[in-house]
């Protein structure tokens, strides 16, 4: 007995030592319920492109890339050296106050909600457990779209993007910023979770990773050989001595070709004009140089690859034609795309469209993927959206081999609309107005989701209190066009709102912006004066259906129809300053969505009226 009270008189103090260690260890490392935080704003910067790390779970490409609302092109694979290929995301991300009480860096995308689903569940299976909860997330509605706030973080360094990435198991801290490309004493700066145990991470844990764009220069040096060295000189000797032949070569040709040229005057005065042109537009191209722009530059395709893909150029391969040029089905490879063939003097437009669209990448944005030029002409490259354009689809669509579209599929087209207006207002670091918006330039794909295309009249505006821009000539297309803009030529983030507008009211009405007078033929009807009239009228709703399109055959829900039409006539207000900013339009019409989704499935899939529910957002 004695002897067992000496154990235990040996052996408490030893118990109460380790009991401190795993007490102190406990307060040092973050609970469970803080294994995520917002990236705090920074007054510098409203937005930026960030990457988001998708841990791979077997979903095939395209549909996580419609999960996140963004096109395949956003996708990078990145082997996590676990025998999986996983994906960093590029988005655009935006300081935002999702809540009353929570401010900081978001995307946002949505989420179309299945029966048993939770939003634990939907956020780490789908978004690696990066989306952020806002109010009572526990209760989820089936069959409806809930937005999804995904956490992301915006640097003023130029030379990183910061990198969304939740802790896997058998991660380390070190392992985590060698697989980015990232310091670790950056990556500890960054996430205030690990300040007090910067050794510790725990599975689940989402920390911002700044990754360095052209990767971490020292890494590449170190244990490099002595031997390496004398390979890597061998090889720059080698590549010196092969410049300086060439160079030699070039310059004997260029001796031989002025001999032939001095011989032979008018080949001479060919040469001379098409080496003016070509040299014209690269001095302008270099002198451009893309400045500020917020991604890399665009593919430089070569005049006879742009001639192969369209045969050259074969009428029969004309999908439209507008005021710069006729738009080409081609085939690059095995992708379809859209070429635009402008002629040299609409260079102007050729580099305002090729300097927007080079830097946006959204799913809402006609994607550009290069461009081309040569034999006087210069060539835009884009992805092919297949279903042409939504002016195909509400004026006279039977004609043109188009189905009429339902209601639902017409509010889906019209927030799809907006989210790309507002993808350009808001979202890029220069702020752009498109000053073109009609349904011709919005495009449809497979799915009939929208694209906002043509982006040859578009204008930098500066972020400022003073926004107002005066053009130099009038320009967009009659019946979109705001007072403003006809009478001081005036041009601001408005007018893309006006013009929406009535985008909103052929959706409503089929009706195309400017429309011949039954009761006066030599005069034409504005549809502005229609959705005016509608409010003017004792009973706004009666007015309201006498103008609805009639082949939606009556199929609608009218209170839906009615905040859509109250839209419209908010957008075309007289005064700028009334009608609303892009964003606002953007919040309405996903609750119209929502709404008018749920009112088509009560219908229990009607054939006449179901449009069907696509996958992804």
């Amino acid at each position: 007995m004695a002897s067992h009270n000496l154990l235990l008189y040996l052996l408490l103090p030893v118990l109460c030592f380790l009991a401190r260690i795993s007490n102190s260890h406990a307060s040092e490392n973050p609970s469970s319920n803080s294994h995520m935080f917002t990236f705090p704003c920074s007054g510098k910067i409203k937005t930026c492109n960030a990457s988001l790390y998708h841990s791979n779970n077997g979903i095939p490409q395209e549909q996580i890339a419609s999960l996140y609302s963004v096109n395949t092109t956003q996708l990078k694979k990145i082997s996590n050296g676990r025998d999986q290929v996983d994906y960093l995301i590029t988005v655009p991300c935006s300081c935002e106050n999702i809540d009353v009480n929570t401010t900081g860096y978001f995307y946002n995308t949505s989420y179309w909600v299945q029966p048993n689903d939770s939003f634990d569940n939907i956020s780490s299976r789908f978004y690696s457990g990066q989306a952020w909860p806002v109010g009572d997330e526990n209760d989820l509605n089936a069959s409806v779209w809930h937005p999804m706030n995904l956490l992301c973080g915006c640097v003023e360094n130029e030379a990183q993007v910061v990198v969304t990435y939740t802790v896997q198991d058998q991660d380390t801290l070190s392992g985590i910023a060698n697989l980015l490309s990232a310091e670790i004493s950056g990556v500890q700066r960054m996430n205030t979770m690990l300040t007090q145990n910067p050794s510790y991470i725990a599975v689940g844990w989402v920390l911002y990773v700044p990754m360095e764009k052209n990767g971490l220069p020292h890494a590449h040096m170190k244990g490099m050989s002595r031997r390496a060295w004398f390979v890597v000189i061998g090889i720059l000797s080698a590549a010196t001595l092969l410049s300086i032949i060439t160079l030699i070569i070039i310059l004997l040709r260029r001796k031989k070709s002025k001999q032939n040229i001095e011989e032979d005057p008018k080949t001479a005065s060919k040469i001379l004009s098409y080496s003016n042109r070509t040299s014209s537009f690269q001095n302008q191209l270099h002198k451009e140089q893309f400045e500020g722009f917020e991604s890399e530059r665009p593919v430089v395709f070569s005049l006879e690859e742009v001639e192969k893909a369209t045969d050259n150029f074969d009428e029969s391969k004309i999908i439209g034609r507008g005021g710069y040029g006729n738009v080409f089905l081609g085939m690059l490879g095995e992708q379809e795309v859209a070429i635009k063939k402008m002629r040299s003097n609409k260079s102007k437009e050729f580099f305002a469209e090729l300097k927007v669209l080079c830097k946006i990448h959204h799913i809402n944005v006609v994607e550009l993927l290069g461009y081309a030029s040569g034999d006087d002409h210069l060539y835009l490259v884009y992805e092919y959206v297949r279903n042409g354009s939504l002016s195909d689809h509400l004026h006279d669509p039977l004609l043109k081999g188009n189905q009429p579209l339902t209601w639902t599929a017409r509010t889906q087209i019209a927030l799809d609309a907006a989210k790309g207006i507002e993808y350009i207002h808001d979202h890029t670091k220069a702020r752009y107005v498109h000053r073109d918006i009609k349904t011709s330039n919005i495009l449809l794909d497979v799915g009939l989701r929208a694209k906002v295309a043509d982006f040859g009249l578009a204008k930098l505006v500066e972020r400022s209190n003073e926004e107002e821009m005066i053009a130099t000539r009038l320009v967009g297309t009659p019946g979109y066009l705001p007072p403003e803009s006809l009478k001081e030529l005036q041009v601001t983030s408005k007018t893309d709102v006006f013009a929406f507008g009535v985008v909103l009211a052929e959706l409503i009405t089929g009706q195309r912006a400017l429309s011949r007078d039954n009761r006066e033929p030599t005069k034409l009807k504005s549809l502005i004066t229609v959705v005016y009239k509608i409010f003017k009228d004792e009973d706004p709703e009666t007015a309201l259906e006498e103008v609805i399109d009639g082949n939606l055959r009556g199929s609608y829900p009218l209170e839906d129809v009615y905040k859509m039409v109250e839209i419209a006539e908010w957008c075309l207000s007289e005064d700028p300053y009334n009608r609303p900013e892009i964003r606002d339009i953007v919040v309405t019409l996903s609750q119209i969505v929502m709404a008018s989704t749920e009112w088509e499935a009560s219908l229990g899939g009607n054939s006449q009226v179901f449009s069907g529910l696509f996958n992804g957002r």
